[in-house]
């Protein structure tokens, strides 16, 4: 999930190190009866908040940030409404591998009925509490189950790159003909987005299609290569 949130979504290729120690969990203690668990993210340095925070002084850890996410998505699935649009606008971001984690994770609660009350605790001080129904484990169940991703293809845009952040692997491109793309960049990449900020680029870049249950479809982008063009 952190990879997604702050990164490019990967199918397959390993996670690198520094986002798996600092995404790390620990369970500490269990509740009587073995229905709750509390657990414990890695000591964060400072070098950490250099890495996935953004320069604004405050103490939000990648782990914050992708648990913040999956609550994101809890209280969505919790909606009276009928449409999935919003969860679908949640979900298709994330890419296969971190949405089958999801559909694993709900798969053995649907099958059981049982719901989930989950509280969170900033390094901050700020608590975050979401409740996950049985019918609210279903809906996010079925669509990550019934989703399907087409296989990526590749392709060359040019425009101006409006937006970028380092911090989260993620820009903006406003193509020729006026199309905005939001994007994930190639981690090798990330680390110089601020060189092609609001310049004109050519942008090779990765397109992978996924269709939820109903029809509703979502593209998404990554951007592997730019190159500076003159404005």
């Amino acid at each position: 999930m952190a990879q997604a949130v702050c990164g490019r979504p990967t199918r397959s290729a390993s996670i690198p190190r520094d986002i798996r120690e600092a995404t790390a969990l620990s369970a500490a203690a269990t509740y009587p009866s073995s229905f709750g668990v509390a657990m414990y993210g890695p000591s964060a340095d400072e070098s950490q908040y250099e890495l996935f925070s953004e320069p604004s002084g405050h103490l939000y850890t990648i782990l914050d940030e992708a648990v913040s996410k999956v609550l994101d998505i809890v209280d969505l699935s919790e909606g009276t409404g009928s449409s999935n649009d919003l969860l679908t606008e949640q979900l298709a971001p994330l890419g296969q591998r971190a949405m089958k984690h999801i559909g694993s994770l709900t798969a053995g609660l649907t099958e059981t009925g049982v719901g989930v009350r989950v509280t969170w605790q900033g390094r901050e001080g700020t608590v975050r509490r979401s409740d996950w129904s049985p019918s609210g484990l279903q809906r996010v169940h079925l669509l990550c189950e019934e989703s399907e991703f087409t296989e990526a293809e590749t392709t060359t845009v040019t425009g101006w790159l409006g937006a970028a952040s380092s911090f989260r692997g993620k820009v903006e491109i406003r193509t020729d003909d006026g199309a905005i793309i939001r994007a994930s960049t190639d981690e090798e990449l990330t680390g110089r987005l601020d060189e092609y900020f609001n310049k004109r680029v050519e942008a090779e870049v990765e397109v992978e299609k996924v269709v939820f249950t109903g029809g509703r479809e979502r593209r998404l982008y990554s951007v592997l290569s730019l190159r500076k063009l003159a404005g």
